[in-house]
């Protein structure tokens, strides 16, 4: 498994805590890969005695601010509805039962040191790019990808060269974490060459959308609107942003609490979640989702930037910014809490708000893990 992260601007120059400034460097700044094995690394279940995870009510965007709720699992405090809200028809299905896995070890955060390249592998530049942020490969070879600043999605041809023109242009407000971010091609790209993208749309609030468009012969067309999630606070950090297809054939979407961290624990609003969708137009809540009418797959998010699904066993594993410390490699579970909330202790292992697993991987000083993907060689 790889793993992205970055050094920071100079402090001095923005307004914002260490973590924020070196997310916003994630592409241009400084990168070190860390070669992880995931199969082998420490996994400490959480006391089964537990609190169980609730249900909650049907999903509406976050509000600006909440107050801080208690530390309890689940929703205490009503947000006021939004007249952005897109509505979707959502399932009624019962949760789903998590998966379980075998005690391997203490409960002492495990930290990794730097590896080396495996044998063979390589880093080598494919083309100049105008601060690219996510990427996917196509069937035929090609390369396409996101640029943050300019809303437009770019693909490398299967020679190695940048296509002059943009696939597509998408009107983006690239405001701090803000921009053209996520990218990923459908589940039948072969067959319907549709396109995915995660931007933010500029407004008054801006919002974080997910649009649908096709793509033939490197030119997009039909942008169509899927999801839509305000940005409410008016916070430029902590937008998330990136989206996969999983082995279920579901499109899994991450999205950052916008710096509120008591969207995180509220289960009835979008930011500070994995959410997983039936493909479609709108993007509809998976039938089988943990919480009934309802796209949440797992809470207690900061700014889980980046996810990807293991090869071999499916399994969803996410990174994420902690603020001055606990980046972290996150094992993602149906239902699962991940802790993050308003008052979080550096170094939290409460069990309340981190069910059913603690995170693989907990770093006590932040580097801004971003990027993650699995070594397929």
């Amino acid at each position: 498994m790889w793993l992205s992260c970055l050094s920071m601007f100079p402090p001095q120059q923005f307004p914002m805590n260490q973590s924020d400034l070196k997310f916003l460097a994630h592409i241009f700044a400084v990168c070190i890969l860390v070669f992880l094995n995931a199969c082998g690394a420490p996994r400490t279940p959480v006391s089964p005695t537990a609190a169980p995870i609730s249900a909650s009510p049907a999903l509406i965007p976050a509000t600006t601010p909440l107050a801080p709720i208690s530390p309890t699992r689940g929703a205490t405090e009503t947000p006021k509805p939004a007249a952005t809200v897109v509505p979707t028809t959502r399932s009624t299905a019962p949760p789903t039962a998590q998966p379980s896995l075998a005690p391997s070890g203490g409960s002492t955060p495990h930290v990794l040191a730097r590896e080396n390249l495996p044998a063979g592998a390589r880093v080598e530049k494919v083309v100049d790019a105008n601060f690219p942020v996510a990427l996917a490969f196509a069937p035929d070879g090609r390369i396409f990808y996101t640029e943050k600043v300019t809303g437009n999605v770019r693909v490398v041809d299967a020679s190695g060269k940048l296509v002059a023109q943009p696939v597509i242009h998408l009107e983006a407000d690239s405001f701090f974490e803000r921009g053209m971010l996520g990218i990923t091609l459908d589940r039948d790209y072969l067959s319907n060459h549709f396109i995915w993208v995660y931007h933010t749309l500029p407004g008054s609030p801006p919002s974080n959308q997910v649009v649908r468009f096709a793509e033939q012969n490197n030119i997009g067309a039909d942008p169509q609107v899927a999801w839509d999630s305000p940005v409410l606070t008016g916070a430029g950090n902590h937008n998330g942003g990136n989206l996969h297809f999983g082995p279920d054939g579901m499109l899994y979407v991450t999205i950052g609490e916008n710096a509120n961290p008591a969207n995180s624990q509220d289960l009835r609003t979008l930011p500070g979640k994995i959410h997983r969708f039936t493909p479609g137009v709108p993007l509809k809540p998976a039938p089988d989702n943990p919480f009934p009418n309802n796209s949440i797959y797992a809470y207690g998010l900061r700014n889980s930037f980046d996810f990807d699904f293991d090869p071999v066993s499916g399994k969803l594993f996410a990174t994420e910014n902690g603020p001055a410390c606990d980046d972290e490699l996150n094992l993602i579970l149906p239902g699962g809490n991940y802790g993050w909330r308003p008052n979080y202790p550096c170094g939290d292992r409460d069990p309340k708000f981190n069910h059913p697993l603690l995170p693989l991987l907990q770093y006590p000083r932040t580097f801004a893990v971003t990027g993650i993907t699995f070594y397929r060689g």
